[in-house]
């Protein structure tokens, strides 16, 4: 068994720059921190060409599904470059899922000093293929205390989605620019809210923030947790951000979308199961919306000088939280994305039945925490339960 050769894919359309919800981009970490000593002693890969990939969350096309044993709709892809100075060459690509998987990865990594080392890299691949997302804080949430750990370097913001960020995170953290300056003068805070952003965003750590650490009576150790937990928490509301405008399209548009062909028992268990997925996903919303909340009411608190406590208390156990939110995160993103997808190879208006059912099943494994997993008629048999709507989110009007 060989890996395909994906000859016409210019692979430079998907550097990044580090990791994303999508494409965990270890080319470009590679080129950025590939002669630092923690690289090299914590890899993400014991393989270099492993190493140096791509692995993107992919949303499986129809020509694919013959060969992915998965009814998901989004797979792990992994593209290894024909070489890595000229990406425009292309690459290898194999998912995770398919077929021979394993086998297709032992005959292009071959190592025959130390065999164990690519079953160990099949491993991680498979845990990456499990997680729903590569956001940097869910995988350092994931790997930090890792059997198999791995370097921090592996988990900073994208320089392109941190200066996306920037803008958002300035608005809203200038109410604390003169705690984190140690100034009380309120002159020119637009720039200083810019510049503390920046900061915030950024992995430097030269002592320009102690005003703030100590108004959070915080250690030094405590204040890098604290810091790495709220750039995650404005990393998530800044992604729900971008997300919600598609969010509100997918559930108006499935709510409405028409469906012909189908029987009254097949009617029946449809609209059962639509309802159902309109529910999980607003069950998901109401999750990340409750910790934003969260965040909102101490952060306020603490800019009024009332709660540096409690703030305190929450950065340092927001990491814990990474891994649900990460997990919410990626199906009220991903699923939009899908919808969007096949609305527009879909140019008749309508669903057919035989359309509806697969499409359905493989949203509703993707949205339920339960984690349901069979074929399509299996899926749709045993969504029966009746999922209260949420009192927190009400979907906004598309």
């Amino acid at each position: 068994m060989t890996l395909r050769q994906t000859v016409r894919s210019d692979l430079r359309q998907i550097v990044k720059g580090g990791a994303t919800s999508r494409i965990l981009d270890l080319h470009s970490i590679a080129e950025a921190y590939g002669g630092h000593d923690d690289y090299l002693a914590r890899p993400f890969f014991h393989h270099p060409r492993l190493n140096r990939c791509f692995i993107v969350k992919h949303t499986v096309r129809a020509h694919e599904r013959p060969y992915v044993m998965s009814n998901q709709p989004v797979v792990t892809k992994i593209l290894i470059p024909l070489a890595q100075e000229d990406l425009s060459l292309g690459g290898h690509a194999v998912f995770v899922e398919e077929v021979g998987f394993a086998n297709k990865i032992r005959s292009e990594f071959d190592c025959p000093d130390d065999p164990h080392l690519i079953d160990l890299d099949i491993l991680r691949l498979r845990e990456l293929a499990a997680l729903p997302s590569f956001d940097p804080f869910l995988l350092s949430e994931r790997y930090r205390n890792h059997a198999r750990p791995v370097s921090d370097l592996y988990f900073n913001i994208s320089e392109s989605e941190s200066q996306r960020m920037e803008h958002a995170v300035a608005s809203e953290v200038i109410s604390v620019i003169s705690l984190a300056f140690g100034s009380t003068q309120s002159d020119r805070d637009d720039i200083r809210a810019s510049n503390f952003a920046r900061q915030l965003l950024s992995n430097r750590d030269d002592g320009r923030l102690d005003a703030l650490r100590n108004s959070l009576s915080m250690t030094a150790m405590e204040f890098k947790t604290g810091i790495f937990g709220w750039k995650g928490i404005l990393y998530y509301r800044w992604c729900m951000s971008q997300t919600l405008h598609a969010l509100k399209s997918f559930l108006y548009e499935l709510k409405e979308v028409s469906i012909v062909g189908a029987t009254p028992h097949e009617q029946t268990e449809l609209e059962h199961i639509r309802r159902k997925i309109i529910s999980e996903t607003r069950a998901r919303w109401a999750s990340l919306s409750g910790v934003m909340k969260e965040y909102e009411e101490v952060f306020e608190r603490f800019c009024q000088g009332q709660d540096a406590s409690g703030f305190r208390t929450f950065l340092l156990r927001a990491p814990s939280l990474f891994f649900d939110i990460g997990s919410d995160l990626s199906v009220v993103s991903h699923i939009p994305g899908y919808w969007r997808f096949w609305a527009n190879q879909n140019k008749k208006g309508y669903l057919h039945a035989r359309e509806a059912m697969p499409l359905f099943a493989s949203f509703i494994s993707s949205v339920t925490r339960d984690n349901l997993s069979g074929d399509p008629a299996e899926i749709m048999h045993r969504s029966t339960s009746n999922i209260p709507r949420p009192e927190v989110f009400v979907p906004p009007a598309a």
